[in-house]
C-alpha cells in the first residue's frame, strides 16, 4: 500500500475494504453511491494511487466537492505521492508546507493537544490565539498560522505542567 493511500486511511479508515488490494473490494458505482461526496473523492484518489496506469483521477471533484481541511488533505496526499511513492519528483527544488510534517495549522495544532490529553479544539484555540495564551505562529503563509512541532510540543508540556 503506498503512503499516500495510508495517508487518506488515517481520516477514512472505512475506505480501506474498498481498496483493489482487498479481496472483496468491488470498484463500481454502487460501492460509491454509499459514500458522501468527500469520501468518494478521496476513494477514487486512493484508487488512483494504488493502480495509477489503470485508474484515473479527475481534479475537478477537489475543486467540486473539498474545501479547507480536506482539500489542504487532499493536495498533501498527492504531493506525497509524487515524492514519496513514485520518486517522480527527484530532486525538489519547491518546498510545501504540510499538516503532518514540521508544521502544523491552527487545525492541527488544536488536534495534536487533544490527541495528548488536552481539551483543545479549533474554537478554544481561535479564542487562545486571540488572548495571546498560545505562542505566536513561527511562520504566516497567505494569512495562515503555523507553528514548528517543537513549538507545539513545548506548548503542551507547559499546559500539562500547568494542571
Amino acid at each position: 500500500m503506498k503512503t499516500s493511500t495510508k495517508h487518506i486511511l488515517d481520516s477514512f479508515p472505512a475506505l480501506e475494504k474498498h481498496l483493489p488490494s482487498n479481496e472483496s473490494a468491488i470498484l463500481s458505482d454502487q460501492v460509491l453511491s454509499n459514500l458522501n461526496e468527500i469520501e468518494q473523492v478521496f476513494l477514487r484518489l486512493a484508487w488512483f494511487f494504488e493502480n495509477p496506469d489503470k485508474e484515473n483521477f479527475n481534479l475537478e471533484s477537489f475543486y467540486k466537492h473539498l474545501d479547507n481541511d480536506w482539500l489542504e488533505l487532499a493536495l498533501e496526499c498527492v504531493h506525497m505521492f509524487f515524492m514519496n511513492d513514485t520518486y517522480l519528483i527527484k530532486d525538489p527544488t519547491h518546498s510545501i508546507i504540510t499538516n503532518g510534517d514540521y508544521y502544523l495549522n491552527q487545525s492541527r495544532f488544536a488536534e495534536f493537544l487533544s490527541e495528548n490529553g488536552l481539551n483543545y479544539d479549533r474554537f478554544k484555540m481561535n479564542k487562545y490565539i486571540s488572548r495571546g495564551l498560545v505562542p505566536p505562529p513561527d511562520i504566516t503563509i497567505s494569512g495562515t498560522k503555523y507553528w514548528e512541532r517543537l513549538t507545539c510540543e513545548r506548548f503542551l508540556e507547559e499546559q500539562k505542567y500547568k494542571e
